[in-house]
């Protein structure tokens, strides 16, 4: 198993899985935020990968959006832009297909 393509898997799912930044934003303070438009920028030679763990850590992203309050709609957009670092755990079948089973982000949660 290339180490190259469970990265680019890694930058896809994260860059692309709005329930993993839904799960975040549901974590912020203050509460109850949704998002309009969101954005992963990570660079896949940040990730690090340990094939005989099946675990990955990811060094540096940066993690933007608009969010606004979902029990008030008549509150403009904040913009929410953070770095954060994640860490988790992969496997593959037998058609080396990988699938995350774990991911943990780390990042700033206050909004303000």
């Amino acid at each position: 198993m290339e180490i190259d393509k469970i990265r680019d898997y890694i930058v896809e799912k994260l860059s692309k899985d709005y329930n993993i930044w839904n799960a975040v934003l549901n974590n912020t303070q203050p509460e109850d935020y949704a998002c309009n438009r969101w954005e992963v920028e990570i660079n896949p030679e940040d990730i690090r990968v340990n094939v005989l763990t099946r675990t990955f850590s990811v060094d540096e992203g940066f993690f933007s959006c608009d969010v606004m309050s979902a029990s008030d709609s008549d509150d403009p957009d904040t913009s929410y832009n953070k770095a954060f670092t994640a860490k988790g755990i992969f496997h593959s079948d037998p058609s080396n297909n990988i699938k995350i089973e774990e991911i943990d982000i780390a990042i700033e949660i206050d909004i303000f």
